[in-house]
């Protein structure tokens, strides 16, 4: 009866802390449907490139839900920045602090604890100039250095002013301009040449 006990409280404070999650992704995608479709779009090309790297399927499912979850921290900004395209300096710094912010909210419970770290070095380069740490090359986890390359490709694709393919072209030339200084290089490589020939 009190192994019982246990297991119905461990079960229920998991589904109570998944259902926390869910809410406050929610309520970000609410704030900012293209927040939403971000995600989405992060999640399938992370996927994509997690594929083609031969990764084992439990690593694709855990970078896929990190890329899902990889901007849960802009829950704290208001949605004057978040709809903005052009950033003061005070605001980028503002955005810059998603990063930290999506590791605390991650590292709160059990079921996303172990995307906590991903989210967290999301922004950093592979030549140790981004934030929040600036660490560089193998330092950085993997699965981070995944993400850098889904989400640059997908901002890059979302610009309005010009084509859909102009845009993919533009986006694939700049991350393999950037492979070894932004991006880890055998990534960038890799995915250059499988969006290549999609």
């Amino acid at each position: 009866a009190e192994n019982a006990m246990y297991k119905d409280k461990t079960l229920s404070r998991k589904a109570v802390n998944r259902d926390i999650i869910d809410h406050i992704v929610q309520t970000l995608h609410d704030r900012n449907p293209q927040e939403k479709k971000h995600s989405d779009d992060v999640r399938d090309v992370a996927g994509k490139i997690g594929r083609a790297m031969g990764l084992p399927s439990l690593e694709i499912s855990r970078l896929e839900r990190a890329a899902y979850l990889h901007d849960i921290g802009k829950i704290v900004l208001e949605d004057e920045i978040l709809n903005k395209t052009q950033l003061t300096e005070e605001e980028q710094a503002r955005m810059r602090d998603h990063a930290g912010v999506g590791y605390r909210i991650l590292s709160l419970f059990d079921d996303t604890l172990d995307l906590a770290e991903y989210v967290y070095s999301h922004h950093e380069r592979w030549d140790g100039q981004g934030y929040p740490r600036g660490l560089a090359g193998e330092q950085i986890p993997q699965i981070s250095r995944i993400l850098a390359v889904a989400e640059v490709y997908d901002r890059m694709l979302r610009r309005k002013d010009r084509s859909l393919e102009e845009n993919r072209r533009e986006a694939l030339a700049r991350i393999r301009q950037e492979a070894g200084t932004r991006f880890d290089p055998d990534i960038a490589a890799l995915f250059v040449r499988e969006m290549g020939e999609a």
